[in-house]
């Protein structure tokens, strides 16, 4: 909500008047959660600032008076918000100086306190309170102190009439001496460095005074008179502002005129019954607070046009202002918010009071509540607000509270002083710490911990000023760890540990114990680290034991995630083993063996495990290791490792094998002079399978150490590989024929038996046996052509004769091999047989061919002739020549 407020010379009121609708934005204020009754809310338990810091009596020497007190904010609990202020008590010699005397009025600089007392003492107090100095310049209440800029001079007004200049180093006086009562003074901006020395100055006289050094002494101007006693007056840079009973005006210095006036809302109490406060915030920026109205104006600079047109150079906009329910005793910035010491009363019965009551009727009264700090944004919204349990606070009014403020570069130290008659609080922004303090306070650790993260990069806790050290936040992180354990919040918790633990391994080696102690290992697992830190070897085997006894899947896991060097590997073994007797088959447990043993450089041990498991590439490490030797007393082990299907149950059934070349048979073939021959078959004996593979893989190669083995391996290719059968006997020559005769004819291998009886010289038998057992007539002329036997062709033709596919094949295949006539002249008359035709003019079409073939073969025969022979008798006829000396009789004589 915004205004202008405007004055001219006669400072007829210009400004915007304040009207019901002003109210719009007043925050209905409760005194933090009292009544106006007075009596406390039962939901407000606060901690009451100074309940034991003394009585009326004064008779309480043993107060506490550190200064150390905690704020006078009565915070709930239960209540979700959070203050804006710290508070503590002024301590020093304050209380001392207090017990006979009471303070009136207080100015602050941010070298020293300035107080001024009821029976007229300025004393200066240092920023703890101790009393460094004192001034006895009045004889009455100092109603008013301003403080030079430089901190060396401080003026005071007094009810005995009298406006004091004096030095705080020298002995330098000014006194300005009234009629009457001076209720307001300020110092000349940078006074001690002007030569004008001016000091302006008012009261119940209703004068406003510019008083300094003239050619002849001091001289007096009169900036304003006639509305009524000057209640206050601040001067700022150019401006000096002050209050009256029409309401504030401001003065500029270099224009010499009066520009704005900021009137009293209406139905404002009388003007004379509460102070009129006034605040700087800077420059241009003046706050006021006066009973029950707050407002913010803000100097700004006219147009050219409007000054032209003889208004003053500079008017005041009124940025904020609205209505409370409290009669405000002092007023300040924080921030962008307006701070309010507020006197809880109620409102309706003052605005109807002429004259304020004095002490002596007190006792007939209702108590005074204890006065309080409201915080209020622009809008005038209630942000926060501190119950402040004052000593004495029962028997004062609003006027006997003063609030102070003293701006400082850093908004954090900012300093707002409440007085009372009695005793001074100090309050400050709350930094980071106090947030965070506060979170924890009521176990809302994430949040403190939120906050206190950003300061690990050397950031801010967001809107608070301050940093904390590493280990600070580590202990809120360890805090916050706690409550999530113990709510049962086991995964948050385990995923939090690495960004609050860091690289410290003790409290990494603790919480994991404490995982475990819970039986929740398993939210913590994923987040153990192996670097940075690494924690000690006996964490990570207590995490491995725990998986070993539970979930083997998980300590797999593990065993390929963490490097070896975390753990003692032996030791791990040394747990790993009864499990594996246990179970031996386990392919889980035979994983993590292989892993574990290589670890360890037990390679000979991570080769046996790896062929149990069937480990793909486990033969590479043989001959890097030499592990040669390990292989010789494990040959069945290492023929298991190609031939695991061997002993599937379709192996089984079937009764089939396929040989195959495997690594680890391939190995074995390859290195007869490390692992001999003997040597594999004596531990094959008793597994006849892998035997043969081995002999095949042997024969393949064409060992000579495996002839010996020949007889053996016919046995072993009827089992286990019967369609190489064929292919080895024909291939080898180091065998017994008549007892592979007896073996084939034993199985009924008919191929076999034909080919060993062709090779013992029975060919009409194999070729009964091929036409009676096999009916195969291409391979019954095979075997015809094999032979080229005539009587074993003539054995053929008549075995065919009865049998039409026979002959039919006959003339399809016979070739060059045999006269088709003679076959066709045989076949009997009367027999029918399927596709003759066909087989007959495929017949005659070969025969066609093959004439064809040779006319064409002829001719060229003869071309090639011709031509030959026509370079034979060029070459003939060619002469010789001959050169040098020639006997003629060497030529008669031949």
């Amino acid at each position: 909500m915004q205004g202008l407020a405007n004055g001219d010379d006669d400072e007829s009121n210009t400004g915007q008047q304040d009207s019901n609708a002003g109210r719009n934005h007043a925050s209905k204020v409760n005194g933090g959660g009292k009544d106006n009754d007075g009596e406390g809310d039962d939901d407000d338990e606060d901690d009451e600032l100074g309940d034991d810091y003394g009585d009326d009596d004064d008779d309480d020497d043993d107060d506490d008076d550190d200064g150390e007190d905690s704020s006078g904010a009565d915070d709930d609990e239960e209540d979700d918000d959070e203050p804006k202020l710290k508070y503590h008590r002024l301590a020093g010699t304050l209380s001392e100086t207090l017990k006979t005397d009471a303070v009136s009025t207080m100015a602050v600089s941010d070298r020293f306190l300035a107080l001024g007392t009821h029976w007229g003492i300025i004393h200066i107090l240092d920023l703890n309170g101790n009393d460094v100095k004192r001034f006895e310049s009045h004889s009455a209440t100092v109603n008013e102190i301003s403080i030079d800029t430089n901190g060396e001079y401080v003026a005071s007004a007094s009810d005995d009439g009298k406006v004091v200049v004096n030095s705080l180093y020298g002995p330098e006086q000014v006194q300005f001496k009234n009629r009457r009562p001076m209720k307001a003074v300020s110092l000349e901006p940078d006074y001690s460095r002007k030569t004008t020395r001016q000091v302006v100055s008012g009261g119940t006289g209703e004068e406003l005074l510019m008083s300094g050094k003239g050619w002849f002494g001091s001289r007096d101007i009169v900036l304003h008179s006639g509305e009524g006693p000057i209640y206050t007056v601040k001067w700022r840079g150019n401006y000096i502002a002050w209050a009256n009973d029409a309401g504030v005006k401001v003065y500029d210095v270099v224009s010499s005129q009066k520009f704005a006036y900021i009137d009293r809302p209406p139905s404002s109490p009388r003007a004379d019954l509460y102070r009129c406060n006034l605040c700087w915030k800077s420059d241009d920026t003046l706050f006021i607070g006066w009973a029950d109205s707050v407002k913010v104006g803000v100097i700004k600079e006219r147009t050219k046009m409007d000054i032209n047109s003889g208004l003053p150079n500079h008017y005041v906009e009124i940025v904020c202002q609205f209505r409370t329910d409290f009669i405000v005793s002092g007023v300040a910035p924080l921030n962008d918010d307006v701070v309010l010491l507020a006197y809880i009363v109620d409102l309706d019965e003052q605005r109807n009071v002429d004259v304020l009551s004095d002490g002596s009727s007190q006792s007939h009264q209702q108590q005074a509540n204890p006065p309080e700090i409201h915080i209020f944004d622009f809008n005038g919204e209630l942000i926060a607000n501190d119950v402040l349990s004052l000593f004495g606070f029962e028997h004062y009014r609003a006027n006997d509270y003063r609030l102070e403020y003293l701006p400082s570069p850093n908004p954090a130290d900012n300093t707002f002083y409440i007085v009372s008659p009695k005793e001074i609080v100090v309050a400050k922004p709350r930094d980071l710490d106090d947030h965070i303090e506060w979170l924890m306070g009521r176990a809302r650790y994430e949040e403190a911990l939120r906050a206190a993260e950003g300061t690990k990069a050397g950031g801010v806790g967001g809107s608070y000023q301050g940093r904390l050290k590493v280990s600070d936040v580590v202990e809120i992180g360890i805090k916050y760890l706690g409550s999530l354990m113990a709510e049962a919040k086991y995964e948050l918790a385990a995923s939090t540990l690495s960004k609050i633990l860091g690289q410290d391994a003790k409290l990494w080696e603790q919480w994991i114990y404490q995982f475990d102690d819970a039986n929740k290992l398993d939210c913590v697992r994923p987040y153990i680290p192996t670097k940075d830190p690494e924690l000690s070897q006996s964490v990570y085997e207590m995490v491995l034991g725990h998986y070993l006894k539970t979930d083997h899947e998980v300590f797999l896991q593990l065993i390929k995630e963490w490097p070896g060097h975390v753990y003692n590997v032996k030791t791990v073994i040394t747990a790993l083993t009864p499990y594996l007797r246990t179970d031996p088959d386990s392919k889980t447990l035979l994983t993590a063996a292989v892993d574990l043993f290589y670890n360890a450089k037990r390679f000979d041990q991570a080769l046996i495990h790896g062929l149990r498991l069937g480990t793909h590439g486990i033969l590479d490490l043989v001959r890097p290791y030499n592990l040669f030797p390990t292989l010789q007393s494990n040959i069945p082990l290492l023929m298991s490792y190609d031939l695991r299907f061997a002993e599937s149950k379709d192996a089984e059934n079937n009764h089939t094998w396929k040989s195959s070349m495997g690594d680890s048979v391939t190995l074995l073939v390859e290195n007869t002079d490390r692992i001999p021959v003997q040597t594999v078959v004596a531990q094959l004996e008793n597994q006849p399978r892998f035997l043969h593979v081995y002999l095949d893989a042997l024969f393949r190669k064409g060992s000579q150490e495996s002839l010996q083995y020949h007889p053996r391996q016919i046995s072993l290719y009827a089992t286990y590989d019967p369609p190489r059968l064929l292919d080895f006997l024909r291939s080898s020559s180091s065998y017994k024929l008549q007892e592979a005769f007896d073996l084939c004819e034993a199985r009924d291998l008919v191929p076999e038996m034909v080919f060993l009886l062709g090779k013992m010289g029975d060919n009409r038998k194999a070729l009964a046996l091929v036409i009676e057992r096999l009916g195969d007539v291409q391979r019954a002329i095979e075997f015809a052509k094999e032979q080229n036997d005539d009587d074993l062709w003539e054995d053929l033709i008549r075995y065919s004769m009865d049998k039409p596919p026979f002959i039919i094949g006959l003339l399809e295949n016979l070739g060059s091999f045999l006269d088709p006539v003679k076959v066709i002249k045989r076949i009997p008359s009367n027999l029918k047989i399927p596709g003759l035709r066909a087989s007959l003019i495929k017949i005659m079409s070969d025969y066609s061919i093959q004439v064809s073939l040779r006319e064409g073969c002829q001719k060229i025969l003869v071309s090639d002739t011709v031509a030959l022979q026509e370079t034979h008798f060029r070459s003939q006829r060619r002469g010789l020549s001959f050169s040098g000396m020639f006997d003629y009789r060497y030529c008669q004589a031949h």
